[in-house]
């Protein structure tokens, strides 16, 4: 149990901390065992009690945490910023529109629309949506479903559209990013990451390795960019 890493992972960053699970386990000398799930899940597992060493979620999230003694506050650190975008089935043509008239345009289309319903991506969506003024329209065929779902069902063909972090839409097979909200619609997530009160042996290695310029080009290729904490 010692030469362990206990990493809580946020569910739409999990092909990439797969992908460096590997690195970081050799880099730190430990194993690495990844406790995913959605976002606002993560800190109602740490705050049952749940152990972990390493933590990754939303700064607001991982600030109460702090606030309650469950997390170290001097170990906060951006991790990075994951931009929300929309799927489309995958398949010839279709660019990726920025553009707010063209992503109100696609919504307005749409006969079907998943996003996720308990996850911070799903949340998000539901204020762009109100924001921009399309509620009455656009949330009658919006469907709230479970985490990973949205773009399973644009795959399969059972919505048309799906709502999702760029990291989750570029990881998933059979879709492709038709949107990516810009940054005037505040629509991005951002991600923490920060230690427990008390890690085990390699966990600040880790975390170095984690929050390392090294991984900039790499995690901006999957979807993640990095940013600076307010």
């Amino acid at each position: 149990m010692s030469n362990e890493l206990r990493i809580f992972v946020p569910l739409a960053i999990r092909a990439i901390m797969n992908n460096l699970a590997p690195r970081m386990a050799v880099c730190a000398q430990t194993t690495i065992t990844q406790l995913i799930d959605l976002n606002p899940v993560i800190p109602e597992r740490i705050s049952a009690g749940e152990a972990y060493d390493i933590g990754l979620t939303n700064p607001p999230y991982a600030k109460a945490l702090f606030r309650s003694g469950h997390a170290d506050n001097t170990s906060h650190r951006a991790f990075g910023r994951v931009p929300l975008a929309i799927a489309r089935k995958a398949g010839p043509g279709g660019e990726i529109t920025e553009e707010v008239k063209d992503i109100k345009a696609l919504l307005h289309r749409a006969q079907g629309i998943g996003y996720t319903g308990a996850g911070t991506s799903g949340q998000t969506y539901l204020d762009v949506i109100k924001r921009l003024g399309m509620g009455r329209d656009v949330l009658p065929k919006s469907h709230a479903m479970g985490g990973g779902a949205p773009v399973a069902a644009v795959a399969s063909g059972d919505a048309e559209l799906a709502i999702a972090p760029l990291t989750t839409v570029l990881s998933s097979p059979g879709v492709a990013p038709a949107a990516i909200f810009p940054v005037e619609l505040k629509a991005h997530i951002d991600m923490s990451i920060f230690l427990s009160c008390k890690p085990r042996t390699g966990a600040t290695t880790a975390h170095a390795f984690l929050t390392s310029s090294a991984l900039d080009d790499e995690l901006a290729a999957a979807g993640v960019l990095r940013f600076q904490l307010d």
